[in-house]
């Protein structure tokens, strides 16, 4: 049901709550530095992770191809905001000026959505969905959203399938999905974007069946889990270099001036 990989490697020994401030100290630095370099060594340190977690390549290939349009796009969208102080025009688009630092700024966007998406992946190939669920209660979350958070995290390998799965059924029966004009392919996706919202619904249902069939209802804050998450040594070291590091490198790029 999910994208989880098994593993015996170091990443898939750490605990979930260790992987989740990892994600955190992540986002801090995402969200102070901006230089895209930095951003980029960031991207590149976190796809090492999947081969020390033995990821299949294959899995990590389709991820960067996804990612790259938006990063694309972040670019495009970026060239069309001047900044106000002292630009430095490269080139022009007809009469419109184009900006290095708005290409900079789309590049540092970009690369903070690739850091989000590729550790939030490796984030769930890595944990399984118990252990996922457990770390949440462990960090104090009610159990029935710890389950809901569970159970997204799970289903979103399923609705990619699904998406995949329908686009390619109506693409058998004519429907111009892959066409190239904008306005034919987004009224050929509504014949996609349908069908996957109605089955996204009755597996909701059904797994609400299942939950009820095996009492979960009944008192859900007491109950028990197969395999409990704890600390050990190596989430300790993890935890403090993660920690020292981020604060490192937040301080040296805010003293060297070197945000950009």
């Amino acid at each position: 049901m999910s994208e989880y990989y098994p593993g015996t490697s170091i990443i898939h020994r750490l605990d979930p709550r260790t992987k989740f401030l990892i994600f955190i100290c992540l986002m801090l630095i995402a969200v102070f530095i901006m230089n895209p370099l930095i951003l980029l060594g960031i991207d590149i340190a976190i796809l090492l992770l999947y081969v020390v977690a033995g990821i299949p390549l294959h899995r990590v290939k389709g991820m960067i191809l996804g990612v790259i349009p938006v990063i694309i796009m972040f670019v495009i969208l970026n060239i069309f905001v001047i900044p106000v102080k002292n630009p430095t025009i490269i080139g022009y688009i007809g009469s419109y000026p184009i900006a290095w630092e708005s290409i900079r700024a789309g590049l540092s966007g970009g690369l903070r959505f690739a850091i989000f998406v590729f550790f939030s992946r490796l984030l769930t190939m890595t944990t399984s969905i118990g252990e996922l669920v457990s770390a949440l209660t462990k960090l104090k979350m009610p159990a029935e959203a710890a389950v809901a958070i569970g159970i997204g995290f799970s289903s979103v390998s399923i609705l990619i399938e699904q998406i995949n799965t329908i686009k390619e059924a109506q693409m058998s029966r004519g429907a111009p999905v892959e066409s190239r004009n904008p306005i034919t392919k987004a009224k050929a996706l509504i014949s996609v974007i349908v069908p996957s919202i109605y089955l996204t619904i009755l597996r909701g249902l059904s797994i609400a069946k299942v939950l009820e069939s095996r009492a979960f209802t009944y008192n859900p804050s007491k109950r028990t889990f197969r395999k409990i998450v704890k600390f050990t040594k190596l989430d300790y070291i993890v935890i403090a270099i993660s920690i020292g590091a981020t604060l490192i490198l937040i301080i040296i790029t805010k003293f060297y001036h070197i945000t950009y």
